[in-house]
């Protein structure tokens, strides 16, 4: 008659199987992390460029000049009309993200006439934590395009 009974597992064969589950459960947690941070990165860059439309029908609608105040120190920006005394928008600057000062035309220095033209035509590099962004400012109404690089 056996003293012990081989219905169950062992001790060790749980915690080997227990450990293979738990490697199993948290490769998934590892890749969404990386795809959120990408699309934390792709949503802050959507929504700059929308602000900086929205800041350019604001100018052509209330027939005020517009700018951004771009405040990378204290990590965030804003949208500034002239016939207002709050900003328009105020919206905070992802770690990670920041615009070099070699570009002839900086953030800070960026704004619309009253009809909606740009002040300063030129281009605006925006560096994030994976892809390095250019805002391209073209003479004229509706001329604002961004592209990606590596």
């Amino acid at each position: 008659m056996p003293i012990f009974s081989s219905k169950g597992y062992t001790f060790p064969e749980a915690i080997v199987v227990l450990l293979v589950f738990s490697v199993l459960a948290a490769v998934p947690f590892i890749h969404f992390s990386s795809a959120y941070d990408s699309a934390r990165e792709d949503h802050f860059v959507q929504q700059l460029q929308a602000d900086l439309v929205y800041s350019q029908h604001y100018a052509y609608t209330h027939h005020t000049p517009t700018r951004i105040d771009w405040k990378e120190d204290e990590g965030y920006y804003a949208l500034i009309g002239n016939d207002r005394s709050e900003p328009l928008i105020q919206r905070d600057i992802p770690e990670g993200f920041f615009a070099p000062t070699a570009s002839k035309l900086q953030f800070h220095t960026l704004s619309y006439t009253e009809k909606g033209n740009i002040k300063k035509a030129g281009t605006i590099a925006l560096h994030g934590p994976s892809r390095s962004y250019r805002f391209i400012f073209q003479i004229g109404r509706g001329r604002l395009r961004v592209e990606t690089s590596s």
